[in-house]
């Protein structure tokens, strides 16, 4: 089995990290356990989804740490060298890009020793400095260690239409070696409530057979047009590498 590092990254907070880290999580449970990890331990919320499923091992060990990155990449590449875990899913903070991309190369390095393919996924804001720090990354960070085939671009919709962002026309994305996808978004803003509040795997809880209380068949019928689009999204990303 092709061992995997997942990384969800974008510098900004509210761009879909954590909803990036979710749907990786449950695709990767199509083929067996996998390992989250929460960078910012004081915000685990993809991780109180699978905090009682017993093929997640859920940690929190905290990324961002300005002036202290070092110490912190040590302590995660210990943890993974230690936990066996073969595929591992990184839901990084808003910021995390001031302490990674500074060591990117160790990121690599430590992913290629314990023979694990490294992808990284960049949620997009909406304006030019999203572009610029991106493109920062893609030049000199994170991304720039990343095989092209194994890093990608992701338009959140709830933002906004591909077409809205200013990456869309930007010069640099006709010539960057880098992929693409767009991550739907759940427009029926009842269900995205419930859906935040319900814990378990999204794939039990669109299960037709077993709705969750308080939760009508519509809001059931939306969440699963839901993960269907974003299970169709993300899968070939992962697929990329058999």
């Amino acid at each position: 089995m092709e061992k995997i590092l997942f990384i969800s990254h974008g510098d900004k907070g509210g761009v879909g990290k954590s909803m990036i880290s979710m749907f990786a999580v449950e695709k990767l449970l199509e083929s067996g356990a996998v390992a989250l990890i929460e960078a910012d331990p004081t915000q685990p919320d993809i991780g109180k989804r699978y905090a009682d499923d017993p093929d997640i091992v859920v940690s929190g060990l905290s990324l961002n740490r300005a002036g202290d990155a070092e110490n912190a990449l040590s302590r995660f590449g210990q943890w993974l060298e230690n936990s066996g875990t073969e595929r591992v899913i990184v839901n990084l903070p808003a910021g995390a890009g001031e302490t990674l991309d500074a060591h990117a190369d160790m990121i690599r390095s430590l992913a290629d020793s314990l023979e694990y393919r490294l992808i990284v996924t960049y949620s997009l804001e909406k304006n030019e400095t999203a572009t610029r720090t991106m493109l920062k990354s893609l030049e000199s960070g994170l991304l720039s260690v990343v095989d092209p085939e194994n890093r990608f671009v992701v338009f959140p919709v709830y933002k906004g239409e591909p077409e809205s962002f200013h990456w869309f026309p930007a010069k640099e994305r006709q010539s960057s070696e880098i992929g693409e996808f767009v991550m739907p978004a759940l427009k029926n803003s009842k269900a995205l409530s419930l859906l935040e509040a319900t814990p378990g795997r999204v794939s039990a809880l669109v299960d037709k057979e077993n709705r969750p209380e308080g939760w009508f068949v519509i809001d059931q019928i939306s969440v699963f047009r839901f993960y269907e689009a974003g299970l169709k999204a993300i899968a070939p990303i992962f697929e990329g590498g058999e």
